[in-house]
């Protein structure tokens, strides 16, 4: 069924501007007002004593800058949520499910007040969170009926504003379970990142290779759990040479591998893969180097060669048979979005965008798979920001 859009933005209007976000917005001023006027009545009353002034400023600077970027993700994500008539339930969204909220009242708001240097002004954070959990009860009751089972488990499963940040992992790589994604596409999940299987019942071919060892990263399944014996596996595209992506090479064994061109320096240890300290893992097998462009054949199988830099310089995309698109680290998927890779792992941010929006241009993919953040089938969607940007 179609998304009544309007109905989207005239609820999120209603409970944003008109209803918990301002109600949340004025409440917390007012409490921080009468806190404000008190402590200076008062003063010295209620200044923290025996803490030396720079500590607290450390300390209000740290919390600001953990919270700020969880800010700006959140309002980003929750206005294309809104606009697509989506739950956004990954990024900032699965460490609390309300990170705006949260991160006002245990980063920002108290991150500003340990300037002041007051006991009784960091009670405000306090008040704001008995604001916030009366107030929060209509807006998770509208998502409750907007989006039913799906909602009530995600509720089960994350804070409503005190972030998990023991599952900070989870929340940025949460790859498929070992299986099947669609009709000829296998995901193998090894610990955060997903290698795949293609093969069309006589031909096989492998999408990376996940962590070193011979056990699947944190599951029971070894060599078993695959759909073809990796003997029977002929072909290996690397979409580059990070150690999450190499490390189970030897497991095909008859497999010729291939390798972005521009990829060679990496993993000959001509470039280190960051700030001199981290190389990537040599390949100790012949490969072979493609460019962007190049067609390899196996058997009835086509495999398109995309030059996608930015993670690393060599990094490539993969188009299978015109419609499946095998991505490595060129992007993620949140909430059904693509994005950039994440910043702190990326070598060149700005080649990336340049490559995403190459991607974007492509009209056929009927999927699209990424490493460490799963697939979807809506390619069009995914990508739509791109285009029009």
């Amino acid at each position: 069924m179609k998304p009544n859009y309007g109905t989207y933005r005239s609820s999120k209007r209603e409970m944003t501007v008109w209803g918990v976000g301002l109600r949340f917005t004025l409440i917390s001023l007012a409490c921080l007002a009468l806190a404000l006027v008190a402590h200076y009545v008062w003063y010295p009353r209620f200044a923290i004593q025996g803490v030396p002034y720079a500590v607290l400023v450390a300390a209000g600077v740290l919390l600001m800058a953990a919270g700020i970027p969880i800010w700006i993700s959140g309002s980003k994500a929750v206005d294309r949520a809104f606009e697509e008539g989506r739950l956004a339930t990954q990024g900032v969204y699965a460490l609390c499910r309300h990170p705006i909220y949260g991160n006002a009242i245990f980063f920002t708001i108290p991150g500003i007040l340990l300037f002041f240097r007051s006991w009784l002004l960091l009670l405000v954070p306090v008040a704001m969170y008995v604001t916030f959990r009366v107030l929060i009860r209509e807006e998770e009751e509208y998502l409750r009926r907007r989006f039913g089972e799906a909602y009530l488990a995600y509720e089960r499963a994350v804070n409503a504003a005190f972030p998990r940040v023991w599952k900070l992992v989870e929340a940025f790589f949460y790859p498929l379970p070992t299986g099947p994604v669609v009709e000829n596409v296998y995901a193998v999940r090894d610990g955060d990142v997903n290698f795949f299987l293609y093969t069309d019942g006589s031909d096989a071919i492998a999408v990376d290779a996940g962590y070193p060892g011979q056990a699947l990263k944190g599951q029971q399944g070894e060599r078993s759990s695959l759909p073809v014996s990796p003997d029977e596996v002929t072909h290996v595209f690397l979409t580059h040479a990070d150690h999450d992506h190499v490390g189970k090479l030897d497991w095909f064994e008859n497999a010729q591998v291939y390798l972005g061109a521009g990829e060679e320096r990496m993993v000959d240890g001509t470039t280190a893969r960051m700030v001199g300290v981290y190389h990537s893992p040599k390949i100790d097998r012949p490969y072979t180097l493609v460019a962007g462009g190049d067609v390899v054949e196996v058997g009835a199988i086509q495999v398109r060669v995309i030059a996608t830099p930015g993670h690393t310089p060599g990094s490539i995309s993969l188009l299978v048979d015109d419609r499946v698109l095998f991505t490595g680290d060129t992007l993620v998927l949140q909430n059904g979005l693509v994005h950039t890779f994440y910043r702190l792992f990326n070598m060149d941010t700005a080649a990336q965008r340049d490559s995403i929006r190459r991607l974007a241009e492509l009209e056929e993919v009927a999927l699209l798979c990424t490493a460490h953040t799963g697939c979807t089938g809506e390619y069009a969607r995914a990508v739509k920001h791109w285009r029009e940007g």
